[in-house]
């Protein structure tokens, strides 16, 4: 197979000023969009579980029906305000923020303790138990 440059080129149009700038504007933007999107999905599966219609989501929010359109698109960069209307909209959550400030490790401690069998011999201890592992002392303090 031949290759023609020439062919080719006569044939291909170079890309327009608007499209290297959309491209390059989409390539800046891409995780905001991205969140738009995600967002834009999650209000088309809210209003469609409603049964509500664009127009009556815009009433509920307050905003023109062709403002809910752009949402729906997942090309508008939200404000807080706006993502706070959302969600008081559709009752639900639709961003949440991690708190590093905010453990959430649970610790379980062991209802019992084994002790190797050279424990059990102690004064100290009113119980002792022989497990398959060792022993189980009672020491008889208040739990």
């Amino acid at each position: 197979m031949v290759f023609h440059k020439d062919k080719l080129d006569a044939i291909v149009k170079p890309r327009s000023k608007e499209a290297i700038e959309r491209a390059r504007s989409r390539k800046e933007n891409r995780e905001w969009l991205r969140m738009s999107q995600e967002i834009a999905l999650a209000l088309h599966y809210h209003i469609r579980n409603a049964g509500m219609t664009q127009k009556e989501f815009a009433e509920k929010l307050g905003v023109s029906p062709v403002y809910v359109g752009k949402l729906l698109k997942g090309e508008e960069n939200l404000t807080l305000e706006t993502i706070c209307k959302l969600q008081e909209a559709i009752c639900e959550s639709i961003v949440s923020i991690a708190k590093p400030n905010v453990s959430r490790l649970t610790v379980t401690l062991p209802t019992s303790i084994h002790f190797p069998a050279n424990a059990a011999n102690s004064d100290r201890y009113v119980g002792v138990a022989q497990t398959q592992n060792g022993y189980i002392l009672t020491d008889g303090a208040a739990a």
